[in-house]
Order: structure tokens, then sequence, then C-alpha cells
């Protein structure tokens, strides 16, 4: 387990899917990462990559599936490649073995650091392939952290613009996104831009997916703290589970989950990425703490 901290914020990373452990406020003496409850969700924080949801796919004319939802780096060994008191960047190298699942070479990179009352992650993706001009990097990537937050009080602050059009992407009776038939989300919550993290919400819609029209939302966790999200993401899902647990996940999507009429073949899919040499591009969350 790895930790940075400042005089605001302490958090502790574990080397096993480069995912967060804890955030605990220094000021408050108060974690702020859901702690994993019987009966709830089994885990706190999960790096999405280099799909996000079920994982088969074919890619020149050969079937492939990874053993676990949301990708193949979930489970996979970290090394520390750099670390000071408030930064720590992480990487993972694919292997031999991880061909079986995901025909393609690459490297991962995560940093975390603390600027005050913020955690700043950045992700850059390598190609690692032995023909990189020709043989591009398809994959997806995104967030899944759960912050605690009540079921009873608190709420997300979907837009700070009044009568945005809020864009949401409904589940089928299957559990697949409907992206051919997006709603205007405020239509269905009486043109209000909160969302209640009443456990009814998530009984309704498991998981909302939205369009990302404004780089961030806020979190009031209903605990006397509250959180913004930035990121760059094109999408995100908000998701809890619906009987019993008191945490949220918001969930940057680089990419995104299973849709209804999805190519087979993983180049063709909505929203991938592709890379041919290296991502010069970070992709970017933030989530800043506020009494």
């Amino acid at each position: 387990m790895e930790e940075i901290s400042n005089e605001y914020l302490k958090i502790s990373i574990n080397e096993i899917g480069a995912s967060l452990t804890s955030i605990l406020s220094i000021k408050r003496n108060k974690e702020l990462l859901y702690q994993v409850e019987e009966g709830s969700w089994g885990f706190q924080d999960v790096v999405l990559f280099p799909l996000i949801g079920k994982g088969e796919y074919e890619f020149n004319n050969t079937h492939y599936s990874f053993p676990l939802r949301h990708g193949l780096v979930r489970d996979k060994k970290f090394k520390v490649i750099d670390k000071s008191s408030i930064v720590l960047t992480l990487r993972y190298e694919s292997t031999t073995e991880d061909l079986a699942f995901y025909p393609f070479k690459f490297t991962f990179d995560i940093t975390y650091m603390l600027l005050k009352n913020k955690i700043v992650v950045r992700t850059k993706v390598y190609n690692d392939n032995d023909n990189k001009e020709d043989s591009p990097l398809i994959y997806s990537y995104g967030s899944h952290t759960g912050l605690k937050a009540s079921s009873t009080s608190g709420s997300i602050l979907l837009s700070n613009q009044e009568n945005k059009d809020i864009t949401f992407y409904p589940l089928d009776k299957n559990g697949l996104i409907d992206v051919d038939h997006p709603l205007n989300f405020l239509e269905l919550n009486n043109n209000d831009v909160n969302l209640s993290l009443n456990k009814e919400t998530f009984k309704k819609y498991d998981t909302l997916i939205f369009k990302n029209n404004s780089g961030e939302v806020i979190l009031d966790s209903g605990l006397n703290y509250k959180v913004k999200y930035s990121f760059n993401a094109p999408l995100y899902a908000i998701w809890s589970n619906k009987d019993k647990g008191e945490f949220v996940c918001i969930e940057p999507w680089w990419g995104v989950s299973n849709y209804v009429n999805e190519s087979n073949t993983i180049e063709d899919r909505l929203f991938i990425n592709k890379t041919f040499i290296t991502n010069e591009y970070c992709y970017s969350l933030e989530f800043i703490f506020n009494d």
C-alpha cells in the first residue's frame, strides 16, 4: 500500500489495480472513501481499462473475453515509478500472458497528486505494439470510485446551468445502454438539476449514464461535505448499490459500457480510443473536497 498526504488529505493507493483504498480528511479525521460493507459493493475503486463493462469482443476475426468486468488492469500489480510526499505515479506494462485476453501491447501510467483539498488523477496510455504506426492501441478507459454519501440526504448537482439540456441514455430491459434514444433528464426529473441519492433512484434506473456537457458535477454527500468532480470525459455514469451501502460512484468514461446494437468488433465501437504511438492526450479527473 502506498500513501501520500498534505495538510488537507491523506490517500492510500493499492498497488494491485492502482485503486484508492482510503481518502482521509485530515481536518475532520474522517474517512471519505467508501469502506466495503457486507452485502453491498465488494470494492472501493476500480480503474477501468481497456474496456468498460463486459469485455467480449472480436479483433482480426478472433474472439476475446476478459475474465473480469471492466477490463484487464483491475487485478494487476502496478509498480511505483515516481513518488514524493504529494505525488504518486504507478505503471503497468502488459505481459505476454495478457495477449490471450487483449492482443495489444501497452503501458498504462496513472498519477495521483494532492493540491490542497484536491485530488488530481492523470492517466497516460502508451502503444507498445511492434508496429506502432500501423497498429493502433484500441481501448476505453474509466474511473469507478465510491465516495461515502447518504442515501437519505445526499444528492448530485448535474449542472450549474439552469434549464440546460442534460442528455441521459436509458437502459433497455437487458441492461444495455440505449444510445440511439437519448432523453432529456430534466424532463424526467421535474426540471430539477439535482439527482437524489435515494435508493429508489437506483432501483428505478440501476445505472444512470449522461453525456458530459458541463465538465463537472457536484456531490453533496449529505454527510457535511461536498465534492466537485471535474473531468474531460465524453460520458459519465452514476451508480450505487440499490439495496445497501451509503456510497455513490460518479464514473467518468472515456469510452462506453455495453450498448444496444454494439458492434462485436472492438475498433468499430462508439467512443473507442485509438492510439498509434504515445497518447500525449492526458485523461484528467479531479476531486475537490469542501465543507
